[in-house]
């Protein structure tokens, strides 16, 4: 491995990106700028939304503002070291920063996964067994959730990490910090125990608590046709629950959309001799980055009240 004043360099993988053109460089870092500037003034106003108006302070946002912290720390650290490295050619920010944002991106794509988990467990009690989860859930045990698996995802994380590794290299096609290992079967076996943690565990749960969740939909729906549309006040409010339980859906789903291509590409580059193109690896970082900024826009758009709200705020600002 070659390490110099400009950080850690990934071993065995050629640095191209100064062969790239000024035409390709631009179109590169003015898209992964756009991906930044979307995840953090969008989370920004999620959170803002959520603070300003006392209605949208519910247990379910709690779980929304969470990943939208987590998006703000992403867009705040990471992108913007990663855009420097698109610019410059090379990663200038050092050794200790590379640690850091190689960290961090692990750390906070696997605490948002078990927090949108935790989420689709959330949704699946409230409507399917609404008594059971007045029980549970309450302000402060969400909040207690919450920090716990902030806690624990961080532990078992670093765990992982650094019992089979020491240190983040640059990696110039993904042109982010990755984990570097002493062996591919090293490597194998991180990929897998992080796609079952991060991919396979979590999207069975989430299946199961949202195929209940939307047999109980179709459930109010036939309802709903049964009575030709005269409903009382606790089947109106069931309507807008199930309207929320959709939401959360879109997010779970735009967040799969975008990991499981990157899960799928690093067990590719697990599985064969040579390196991948560069352009799959640079797809890799724009699709993980790109979770971060999905979220504001599908619950911005989706979510009325949000939306009404994050329409005064932009008012307001431009007074």
């Amino acid at each position: 491995m070659n390490q110099g004043q400009n950080g850690s360099e990934y071993r065995g993988l050629e640095n191209n990106l100064h062969k790239r053109h000024f035409g390709l460089v631009v179109v590169e870092v003015l898209g992964l700028l756009t991906v930044n500037v979307f995840a953090l003034l969008g989370n920004v106003l999620i959170c803002a939304a959520v603070y300003r108006k006392p209605s949208l302070r519910t247990i379910t946002n709690m779980f929304i503002v969470t990943l939208a912290i987590s998006d703000i720390i992403m867009a705040v650290t990471a992108m913007p070291l990663s855009i420097g490295a698109l610019i410059t050619n090379v990663w200038p920010f050092g050794h200790v920063a590379c640690q850091i944002q190689g960290f961090l991106i692990h750390v906070l794509v696997f605490q948002s996964v078990q927090v949108i988990t935790l989420t689709a467990i959330n949704r699946n009690l409230y409507i399917v067994r609404p008594s059971f989860y007045k029980k549970i859930f309450t302000k402060k045990t969400t909040l207690f959730m919450i920090i716990g698996v902030i806690i624990i995802s961080t532990a078992v994380m670093a765990a992982l990490i650094f019992s089979l590794t020491t240190y983040f290299a640059f990696h110039p096609g993904k042109v982010i910090c990755v984990v570097t290992f002493y062996s591919l079967s090293q490597s194998r076996f991180f990929t897998i125990i992080f796609s079952l943690v991060f991919i396979v565990i979590p999207f069975l749960v989430i299946s199961f608590c949202y195929a209940r969740v939307m047999q109980r939909i179709r459930t109010h729906k036939q309802e709903f046709k049964a009575t030709r549309g005269i409903l009382d006040f606790n089947s109106r409010l069931a309507r807008e629950e199930d309207k929320l339980s959709k939401i959360v859906l879109a997010i779970i789903l735009g967040f799969a959309a975008c990991w499981i291509p990157c899960v799928a590409i690093d067990i590719a580059d697990t599985t064969r001799d040579g390196w991948l193109p560069r352009q799959i690896y640079l797809l890799y970082t724009f699709f993980g980055f790109a979770s971060c900024a999905i979220n504001p826009i599908l619950y911005g758009c989706m979510n009325k009240q949000v939306r009404n709200e994050i329409m005064c705020i932009l008012k307001f600002w431009r007074k």
